[in-house]
């Protein structure tokens, strides 16, 4: 009992020391936090300062991201805008195939046949031995027949025979002798002044190679020096006299072409851009199934158009691409839909937008049901039909619209957009917003005698580009001899009639009015 007492003494001794302790610490407390109170309270304001001058670089920091954010977003859509620029090309816009450089492109929209290669069954042969008739025919030959092994045995005895098509280059000197008159003259033609000269067939010739063929005037003047033997070395200047002589002498032809086309129910339209000597031109393209007509102008330009004099006088229906340059001609213009389908290709191939890829189906399937009917001799289509095409045209115009309005940060949207105006509206709202060249676009489904594309124009141009890859015109008035004699090779080609021979009877002063 007494152990047990002294050990609830003890304990409460040492809660008792505790108790002290703990007041002495308490007192000790209190005294620090009075001696440190002020700076307590200051370090509490230095921290509230710190504190919310960081939220405030924060909040900065956050709007600084936020606005470099933005202008990534901005240029990120630029980069791809000028990705899609650069990738432009023949296929998918209206740059000319010239300008596709290394680039293949190659755009195949036939369908795959299940018909094997090679000629089909109905299909009329047109072996080297089929030629041989019209080769006999033509008159001009000379023809040599060997006879091998031949004895007086077998001499009778059925042979077989086999025949060489060759041609034969020999050179020819006409000597013409003028005897005086009985009043002694000497009635000499004015085309007879020079001692000599050259004849017609080797200019028809060099005429026919510089200005059909693609060869430069080094190129011809080898070609005539290797099949002459040497025999005719001719000059530079003396091919450009040529050219001006040729020129010249199918100015009927010319004139006949003109006068044809003008009367043409339809044109095709187009222009490019060429060079003479290292300044910019332009070569003007106005031609139909039959007729080309060429014009070189320093300006593309309709006051360009009303100086060459021909569009002014036209009164049919221009077919022509997205330009509004040939506007104020003709009584109505159609535009070529090969232009539109290449239009839209990036609005569906990097976009991926629905509408427009809709609109190509549109305007393939309904080209080619156009293509059908004509062959049927149709010469347009119901007007039930046609109202029907035009609903079905307004619908896919309207879901461009929804897909546009849901989608204005594409990287191409201003150019898509530009496209849309054009294909929602006709050319006779009275807001110049609100015009655009549907009435025009859809002309090939009013009208069967208009092709649906100006690619005659395209064609017919075509050789001109070629031509500046090889030989450089070096003055305006190279250039205008060429474009009319191309002018004339084309429209002799359109109306299967031999070239050479053509160039020879202009030569003659006889030309062939097609």
């Amino acid at each position: 009992m007494g152990a047990k007492s002294n050990y609830s003494n003890k304990l409460y001794e040492d809660y008792e020391k505790v108790c002290i302790r703990l007041d002495t610490l308490m007192e000790e407390l209190s005294n620090i936090r009075k001696d440190h109170k002020n700076e307590i309270k200051q370090l509490k304001i230095e921290y509230k300062k710190e504190t919310g001058n960081l939220n405030k670089t924060i909040k900065q920091m956050a709007g600084t991201i936020n606005s470099l954010k933005s202008l990534i977003e901005k240029k990120d859509q630029e980069i791809l805008r000028l990705k899609s620029k650069n990738d432009r090309d023949s296929s998918n816009s209206s740059k000319p195939s010239s300008t596709n450089g290394y680039k293949k492109v190659i755009v195949n929209r036939r369908e795959k046949s299940d018909k094997n290669q090679g000629g089909q069954k109905g299909h009329k042969a047109h072996s080297l031995t089929n030629k041989l008739t019209k080769f006999i025919e033509s008159g001009d030959i000379e023809e040599e027949i060997i006879e091998i092994n031949k004895t007086e045995k077998n001499k009778n005895k059925r042979y077989i025979e086999k025949v060489v098509i060759d041609i034969k280059i020999t050179k020819t000197l006409k000597r013409y002798r003028y005897y005086p008159d009985e009043l002694g003259r000497y009635n000499i033609p004015e085309y007879h002044n020079q001692k000599v000269k050259y004849g017609n067939t080797i200019k028809a010739i060099s005429v026919d190679l510089m200005n059909h063929l693609y060869n430069s005037t080094d190129g011809v003047t080898r070609f005539i020096n290797d099949i002459t033997n040497g025999g005719m070395t001719i000059s530079k200047g003396t091919l450009a006299l040529w050219n001006e002589e040729m020129s010249n002498c199918l100015e009927s032809e010319i004139a006949k072409i003109e006068e044809s086309l003008r009367n043409s129910y339809y044109l095709n339209h187009d222009e490019s851009q060429i060079k003479i000597d290292g300044e910019g031109h332009n070569i003007l393209c106005a031609c139909n199934k039959t007729y080309t007509r060429l014009w070189v102008h320093k300006h593309k330009s309709q006051e360009a158009l009303k100086e060459i004099g021909f569009l002014p006088l036209y009164q049919g229906i221009i077919v022509k691409d997205g330009t509004n340059l040939y506007n104020p001609f003709g009584i109505r213009r159609s535009q070529c839909i090969s232009h539109i389908l290449r239009y839209l290709v990036p609005y569906y191939k990097e976009i991926k937008h629905k509408a427009p890829k809709k609109m190509k189906e549109f305007l393939s399937k309904y080209n080619e049901l156009r293509n059908q009917k004509i062959k049927q001799g149709y010469s347009s289509f119901s007007q039930d039909e046609y109202k029907s095409m035009i609903r079905e045209y307004e619908i896919i115009i309207d879901k461009w619209e929804k897909e546009l309005r849901e989608d204005t940060n594409n990287y191409l949207f201003d150019d898509e957009l530009c496209l849309w105006t054009r294909m929602k509206y006709d050319n006779t709202g009275t807001n110049k917003n609100n015009k655009g060249d549907k009435d025009e676009i859809l002309y090939f489904l009013k009208d069967f005698k208009v092709p649906s594309t100006n690619n005659d124009a395209e064609t017919a141009q075509r050789p001109t580009k070629i031509k500046q890859k090889i030989g450089k015109f070096r003055s305006l008035n190279g250039a205008e001899f060429y474009s009319k004699i191309r002018s004339c090779i084309s429209t002799y080609k359109k109306n299967q009639v031999n070239v050479l021979q053509a160039l020879i009877l202009a030569l003659n002063h006889n030309p062939i009015i097609i």
